[in-house]
């Protein structure tokens, strides 16, 4: 008899800030509502589905934002070979590993599941690490890399930088703790100092536990949004800024399995005695949680979200999908390297399968229809991408014509579908602006812009530029694949007469890799400067152990390990990749506070004077240019919106009037964060709009229209909001 494979899901977390004692749990589908539930942390439904949210805020209060808990279950499977498996059950019967210490088995019994332990242990880093400067550090951090409060070498002290409550262990017994300082006896907690300003941290967030269904589930709460300084409270960076913490943070979730088991033995008589003793076992796969900013639209998908960026990573790094990316004939038994060498010869062998037919709706509709939803979070230009570019009949995105397959040798949109593929960024073009050899039929001398229009990773520095934001490899595979008739329309091949035929997202997911992939569809996947809720380190295969699961690293209690320069002065732990991550290791690597980079990230200001700025020496031919060329292009829209339209439908404002936009905007955000209003939508397919409900105007005033010069606000295109200063503006 073999031990089940146990799983946690999702494999990545994500909870989010708010001040308000309310939660509710975190949507595990794209562009879904989070779900209502109670104050448990139970799901509330509704004819049988999640039941979603009505208000993002405390009714009676409009600056007090619920806060977003990451729910995780425990799924049992059958082997490696079972892709589906089931969550698990309180009364649950399962081959369970019996051991008589942590490295020994001793049999595989048929366990009774009697309880849940979970253990999470979160942390943050940012104070602690080194500076950001844009890609530097992408692929390690020079001797010489500046450090945030660089004046704090001493490697205790520099320890003392680190927020780290230590871990917490819930049960059915003990279902409550919190990441607070005191709440740990025993542990050597690290936490600001008391008098930082404007918002002291004492609490990284709390762990709850319930059972639904007979299933039992972990519910995790981030902190509270806090942040503040050791020092006079100035915002210097939109980054890194020195004496500053706040609470985001990140880390570990594993769990025990607590079940009886039946022994048999006999007695002196010879007779056979049956005993019920219990047992534990560890979830051979663990997960981890992240805490990021709150989701002001949270039905509005990112242009790449983390999901789709991890799937291109692990698609073309981990053999994740061998039909799809990997060695002729592209099967999964020639596709299972099982060492670092065998992993090596196949990365130098595998490929995209030319003979892949991607699906419409889920893999080519998402990319095309997303761009149109902006236009309710900025000032959106119809005209910069295509002619028109919108998904009326007859517009260059009609889903009626693009969704057409070629029937029996006739494709009339071959050449639709190849002028969207065209000016579709592709890798190598990060610093295009324009599309060459994309004119339109009906107008040939029409060169059009790449897209998507939207900042890269480094669209600040001439140095390591990436200007502009480009589709994931896998992504511009399913659009040539599609824009040259390979591809299939699920409505047309087998969801005739199904009501969810064009979404396949309709219902909750039911397997755990489908709660995975929801669950991080709701978080930003580019630009990453530093990023959203994460930053580029997401990208490195070395960040995990497998797909979407974050390696964990092993590390001792209070020594979170410190940037190399430190760390090497007494022989302190520092990071390293390969035996895995730490609490705090993913979140380290963004902005401090969140709020001012938050507050930025509206245009960039993108000099596009040369079109390949990794191929020029300036200062060895002198600057040939005559004119500098430049335009305000946004950051993350779906994230942080500039233009809004208020419930009324009647007119736009700034999302964020009253708060001015420069440094000083930056500051006064750390406390406006919570008074900024949150966007719904109404309406389905084109007619879908978005509006903002449950904005504060007592606190930030009544919202200003464009074209209105007040409380610092200029109309959008022209307007400086958010242009991330360089290192060299500091």
């Amino acid at each position: 008899m073999k031990e089940n494979l146990f799983k946690i899901h999702p494999a990545i977390g994500i909870a989010r800030l708010g001040n308000s004692e309310d939660f509710y749990l975190s949507p595990e589908q794209p562009g879904a509502l989070p779900i209502e539930c109670d104050s448990d942390g139970v799901e509330i439904r509704e004819k049988g589905k999640p039941k979603r949210i009505q208000s993002f805020k405390d009714e009676s209060d409009l600056s007090k934002v619920k806060r977003q808990a990451a729910r995780f279950r425990i799924f049992v499977y059958e082997n490696e070979s079972d892709l589906v498996g089931k969550e698990i059950k309180i009364g649950g019967v399962y081959n369970m590993q019996l051991v008589a210490n942590a490295a020994t088995v001793v049999q595989t019994v048929k366990g009774t599941v009697t309880d849940i332990q979970w253990t999470v242990h979160v942390a943050n880093k940012k104070a602690s690490w080194y500076d950001f400067t844009e890609n530097s550090g992408m692929h390690g951090y020079a001797s010489d890399h500046p450090l945030r409060n660089p004046e704090v070498t001493e490697p205790a002290l520099r320890r003392q930088l680190i927020i780290d409550p230590g871990p917490q262990t819930v049960s059915s017994k003990n279902s409550c703790a919190k990441f607070s300082k005191g709440q740990n006896p025993g542990y050597p907690q690290t936490f600001p100092p008391v008098n930082i300003s404007p918002n002291p941290i004492d609490t990284l967030g709390e762990l709850k536990t319930n059972v639904q269904d007979d299933h039992p589930r972990l519910i995790f709460l981030g902190g509270n949004g806090n942040s503040g300084s050791s020092k006079t409270p100035v915002i210097t960076s939109f980054v890194n800024n020195d004496g500053w913490f706040d609470d985001i943070s990140d880390g570990p979730v594993t769990a025990s399995i607590i079940y009886n088991y039946t022994q048999e033995s006999y007695d002196k008589k010879g007779k056979k005695v049956k005993t019920v003793k219990s047992g534990s076992m560890d979830v051979q796969i663990p997960a981890w949680v992240v805490v990021g900013y709150p989701r002001y639209v949270p039905q509005m998908m990112d242009m790449i979200t983390l999901d789709e960026a991890m799937f291109d990573l692990f698609v073309r790094n981990k053999a994740y999908q061998p039909q799809l990316f990997g060695v002729p004939p592209f099967e999964p038994e020639n596709n299972q390297p099982k060492s670092e060498q065998e992993l090596d010869l196949w990365l130098n062998e595998a490929h995209f399968n030319p003979g892949f037919y991607p699906q419409f709706y889920r893999d080519i509709w998402p990319i095309l229809t997303r761009p149109d939803c902006y236009r309710y979070t900025y000032d959106f230009d119809y005209f910069g991408g295509a002619d028109p570019h919108n998904r009326g009949t007859g517009g260059n995105l009609d889903m009626n014509a693009l969704s057409k397959p070629p029937s029996h040798g006739d494709d009339p949109n071959f050449e639709h579908r190849q002028f969207i593929y065209n000016i579709m960024r592709k890798s190598g073009q990060e610093n295009l602006f324009t599309a060459e050899g994309a004119a339109s039929k009906s107008n040939p001398n029409y060169k059009p812009r790449l897209m998507p229009m939207l900042c890269g990773n480094n669209p600040i520095t001439n140095i390591s530029p990436d200007k502009f934001l480009a589709m994931t490899p896998t992504q511009l595979f399913f659009l040539k694949q599609w824009a040259d008739g390979k591809f299939v329309n699920e409505c047309q091949e087998w969801g005739e007469g199904s009501n969810n035929c064009n979404d396949p997202w309709a219902n909750p997911p039911v397997t755990g890799e489908a709660i995975d992939r929801g669950v991080l569809s709701n978080m930003l996947g580019g630009a990453f400067c530093p990023g959203g809720e994460l930053s580029w380190i997401m990208m490195n295969p070395a960040v995990y152990s497998e797909p979407y699961r974050v390696k964990h690293a092993v590390y001792q209690a209070g020594l979170l390990s410190l940037p190399a320069p430190i760390a090497n002065l007494d022989g302190s732990p520092a990071p390293d990749l390969a035996k895995g991550m730490e609490p705090g290791d993913l979140t380290k690597y963004i902005g401090i506070p969140w709020q001012a980079d938050f507050h930025e990230c509206t245009y960039q200001n993108i000099d596009i004077t040369y079109d390949n700025w990794n191929n020029i020496e300036l200062d060895s031919t002198g600057d040939p240019a005559k004119q500098k060329i430049a335009y305000n292009i946004p950051w993350w829209p779906a994230h942080r919106p500039i233009v809004v339209y208020d419930k009324s439908m009647s007119s736009q404002v700034y999302w964020a009037s009253g708060i001015p936009p420069n440094l000083s905007g930056d500051l006064q955000m750390v406390e406006a964060w919570k008074d900024l209003g949150f966007l719904a939508s109404s309406g389905t397919g084109i007619t879908r709009s978005f509006y903002q409900v449950e904005r504060n105007n007592s606190a930030l005033g009544e919202p200003v229209k464009p074209g209105d010069r007040q409380l610092g606000q200029v109309t959008g295109v022209q307007s400086s909001v958010g242009k991330k200063r360089d290192r060299n503006d500091r």
